[in-house]
């Protein structure tokens, strides 16, 4: 099957996006809402944003449709600086471009101070003789506000310098997602897939954007043009999980070539490998992301009859598509966790500032299903049937958009994971016990 690593990549990406999102549940247990966004997650993500907000010069934020009032307050959600330090780089992103990499350089080096410092006067009260009990709470309860501060410091930081990567590229990045979708989803393309991956790594994005684009039954959309209305809670849900991609895929491509550059990567019959990879290399320049809806329906409808009638695909397998294959179940579940806590939060951050509140999303979902009581929809098609009439009832909150758009967000969550994974990256081999490392089970 074509799409086989795909789809368990993307189950195990899913898997985590709704533990990012969702908070902590008992084992084995799933809302009624958690089950109809699993059951539909392909029908994809929307975005709300203006056209004339996207291409203005020097913008960095898509607006949102609405208001003034309401572009200012909604965007400011999202972007805002929420400490000084991101007050700062918010003020150097847009007035000082030039000096930004400065800037956030010298805020690492104040923040890995700082950090010392606090673990120095931590040991030296723990060498002194022991204090006042009342004496001992309060200096605990002092560290961990000042702790609390440096983590926000840094998530800032690290957030803005994800900002302005895609400043760099001249991409305009998401508002608040409401209501009615109205943007042009061929804006853009060429700098989030060109512009932020490898050429190993293409094909990769293509495969996990197609499959977020399938209708439900995996078959391909009608078109481009096509207009979809998805709730909002399946709308962030893939959203995270693509974000997630971008991540793992950041992650694999760096360890692949590493390996590579090392010789310990399998090289037997490496002419045939080279011609592959020559091949591949060939089809992805030459291959546009601005096509049109019909070329890429077809692209994707020959695809699926291939698979269907157990036909080889036209184009052969990346290197790393063959390179990921060889992973086990529990390597690839590594790969795809996201190592910082600052990482992980700043997931849950975008995501609530474009779709809202989470919780919220998944208890008004679970209230119009029914909530749990005795008459539980036990199949995935009758769960998905009901959970589309309560979409079109405006029973819960709902993305109206084209398939074109939600190609276009897409793009840009897989973007900002894998930037995401690079500032991390960076974070780590410039400093010394900055990051938070997430526990994993």
């Amino acid at each position: 099957d074509a799409f086989g690593l795909e789809n368990k990549a993307m189950a195990t990406l899913s898997r985590g996006a709704r533990g990012l999102l969702g908070g902590p549940r008992r084992a084995g247990a799933r809302t009624r809402g958690n089950r109809a966004a699993a059951a539909s997650r392909r029908q994809g993500v929307g975005l709300l944003v203006q056209r004339r907000g996207c291409n203005a010069p020097g913008a960095l934020v898509c607006r949102a449709a609405g208001s003034d009032e309401e572009d200012k307050n909604s965007v400011e959600k999202v972007y805002n600086p929420q400490t000084p330090a991101g007050e700062m780089l918010s003020y150097y992103l847009s007035e000082q471009p030039h000096l930004f990499q400065d800037a956030v350089n010298e805020q690492l080096r104040l923040l890995e101070t700082e950090k010392e410092e606090a673990k120095e006067k931590k040991k030296e009260k723990g060498d002194k003789e022991k204090t006042d009990p009342s004496e001992l709470v309060l200096y605990q309860r002092m560290e961990e506000v000042r702790d609390l501060e440096m983590t926000r410091n840094l998530e800032d930081l690290m957030y803005f310098a994800v900002v302005e990567r895609f400043t760099s590229l001249g991409v305009s990045m998401l508002s608040p997602l409401n209501d009615i979708v109205d943007i042009d989803g061929n804006s853009d393309l060429e700098n989030l897939t060109k512009g932020v991956h490898s050429v190993e790594s293409l094909e990769m994005v293509r495969s996990h954007l197609m499959q977020v684009l399938s209708g439900p039954a995996g078959s391909p959309p009608p078109n481009l043009n096509s207009v979809l209305k998805i709730s909002k809670l399946q709308a962030a849900q893939v959203y995270a999980a693509s974000v997630m991609f971008g991540y793992f895929l950041r992650r694999v491509d760096a360890r692949f070539q590493l390996e590579k550059a090392m010789g310990l990567l399998n090289e037997v019959n490496s002419d045939a490998v080279e011609r592959l990879e020559s091949i591949f290399g060939q089809a992805s320049a030459a291959e546009s992301w601005d096509e049109d809806a019909e070329s890429f329906v077809q692209a994707r409808a020959e695809e699926s009859a291939a698979a269907s009638d157990n036909l080889p695909r036209e184009k052969p397998k990346s290197k790393l598509q063959e390179y990921i294959e060889t992973f086990d179940q529990q390597t690839l579940q590594e790969t795809a966790q996201i190592l910082s806590k600052e990482g992980s939060t700043l997931v849950e951050r975008q995501t609530r500032g474009l779709f809202g509140d989470i919780n919220e999303l998944q208890e008004e979902i679970k209230n119009a299903l029914g909530g749990d009581g005795p008459d539980v929809l036990s199949s995935p098609e009758d769960l998905l049937l009901r959970l589309q009439e309560v979409i079109a009832s405006g029973e819960v909150k709902s993305l109206t958009l084209t398939v074109a758009a939600q190609r276009r967000v897409v793009l840009e969550a897989v973007a900002f994971g894998a930037f995401l994974r690079d500032i991390e990256n960076y974070v780590a081999k410039e400093t010394v016990g900055l990051l938070t490392g997430n526990t994993f089970p």
